[in-house]
């Protein structure tokens, strides 16, 4: 989605220039603030635009050049504000993931490994054990930085007689620099970062393909010529049956992230995600052993304890589920919601009211406007026959979320034990209503 927004953002910014007409910048500036809303990394649009002035611009007086981006530098300006006031800042964390050291010797690698996967897009994964570098003197460093270094040596010697190889060289750079840069994210390397950036890429291509096509084939040559598309039609066929084999690891969310736990054997996140497609498909005993297999690879993760928990209870197991419940509490803050929602939910199947109510009420303090607490909030208020803060807290679960079907259930019933049968009779439409959807 963010692709399409940028790509048509960019498109009527060109139309614009070519026949300067003000619905194309309108239609531009639109498209722009739907990819900002759909992805914060649009804004590297500003700088693909400021480029295409720059480099293609047919307007030689500075101001014509960059007085059609106001609109779009307002709306970067305004995203910008938006964006420090309800996030605080700019980062990402609280505290950076590695040091900035590490975390740059590691993408002069990271950037050599896509660009190999553009080229041969074989043996992809959607979660990479890439491991960090800590020296400048690591080999793999050494060579990725020379590779970089020769590759842009020789684009910008291409690109003095051709503007749009620097043009789209720097489109891939621009595009990927907010995830592969100064900033440390928790990957190093992602396949679908990929995916804006290879456009600059597949242009790049087509241009090679072009030059070698009219300036290394003699035009009398047709044998040459009938080579040539030969091979052009073999490396789309590579890339075509890449595609057909990925399909195959995308059937599904288990297929998926067992191909990540066979090319990923030490990431404990593969076999979480495995343990997750799994627990989908209520196979809960090998759900267990992958989360176990992720505890024992990064002990300090937290998910998988909650995950494991979460197996536990519906196997019935509530005490293991407590106890892991309550291991995940220290190692990841971020979880806290759901694990005292958890919490309070299997103290509730144990009948112990008082401990769950407590968690439950932690894990709304943590996090107010999630549904599944009050609900369960509210069913621990019914089983105490305390009926009208139940009915609060249930018909708040609804207000939060109305296509929440559970609540509407539970509603139906205390309703009819206040008589109020009208009520209890709508609570119970909605029920199947919205019981059908989930």
């Amino acid at each position: 989605m963010l692709a399409l927004f940028f790509l048509a953002s960019f498109f009527t910014y060109m139309q614009y220039h070519l026949a300067p007409k003000i619905r194309y910048l309108f239609f531009s500036t639109l498209a722009y603030a739907c990819a900002l809303l759909v992805k914060e990394t649009a804004i590297t649009l500003m700088a693909i635009m400021v480029l295409f002035n720059f480099m293609f611009s047919r307007e030689r007086i500075f101001k014509n050049r960059y007085l059609s981006l106001l609109p779009h530098l307002f709306l970067s300006i305004l995203y910008l504000v938006f964006r420090i006031h309800f996030f605080g800042s700019l980062e990402y964390g609280p505290k950076p993931v590695r040091p900035l050291y590490d975390n740059l010797l590691s993408q002069s690698r990271a950037w050599v490994h896509y660009l190999g996967t553009l080229i041969l897009p074989l043996n992809l994964n959607v979660d990479y054990d890439f491991p960090i570098s800590h020296s400048i003197l690591e080999i793999q460093v050494i060579v990725s930085i020379f590779l970089l270094v020769a590759i842009s040596l020789l684009i910008w010697r291409f690109s003095r007689s051709n503007r749009l190889v620097g043009f789209f060289a720097l489109w891939f750079a621009i595009t990927l620099l907010p995830t592969n840069s100064v900033i440390a994210l928790e990957d190093l390397v992602c396949d679908r970062w990929l995916y804006l950036s290879s456009v600059g890429y597949a242009v790049l291509l087509g241009l090679t393909i072009d030059w070698i096509f009219h300036k290394r084939i003699d035009p009398g040559n047709r044998t040459g010529k009938i080579i040539f598309l030969f091979l052009c039609a073999l490396v789309i066929e590579l890339y075509g049956f890449s595609t057909l084999l990925r399909n195959f690891d995308w059937t599904n969310q288990r297929t998926l992230w067992e191909d990540a736990v066979a090319k990923s054997p030490n990431k404990a996140r593969a076999y979480n995600g495995l343990g997750l497609a799994l627990l989908q498909e209520d196979r809960l005993e090998e759900a267990s052993r992958n989360f176990q297999q992720a505890i024992t690879l990064e002990p300090r993760g937290g998910q998988a304890y909650l995950n494991l928990g979460y197996v536990y209870s519906l196997q019935g197991k509530l005490d293991k589920a407590i106890e892991f419940y309550e291991k995940a509490i220290p190692l990841n803050p971020r979880l806290l919601p759901e694990i005292y929602n958890n919490l309070g939910l299997a103290y509730f199947n144990q009948r112990k009211m008082e401990e769950s109510e407590k968690y439950l009420r932690k894990a709304i303090e943590f996090r107010p406007h999630n549904a599944a607490p009050y609900y369960n909030l509210g069913l621990c208020f019914e089983e105490k026959e305390d009926i009208d803060p139940a009915i609060s807290y249930l018909e708040k679960a609804n207000e939060l979320d109305p296509d929440y079907f559970l609540p509407y259930e539970a509603l139906s019933r205390l309703y009819k034990r206040k008589g109020w049968n009208e009520k209890s009779q709508e609570a119970y439409r909605n029920f199947l209503k919205y019981s059908k959807k989930g």
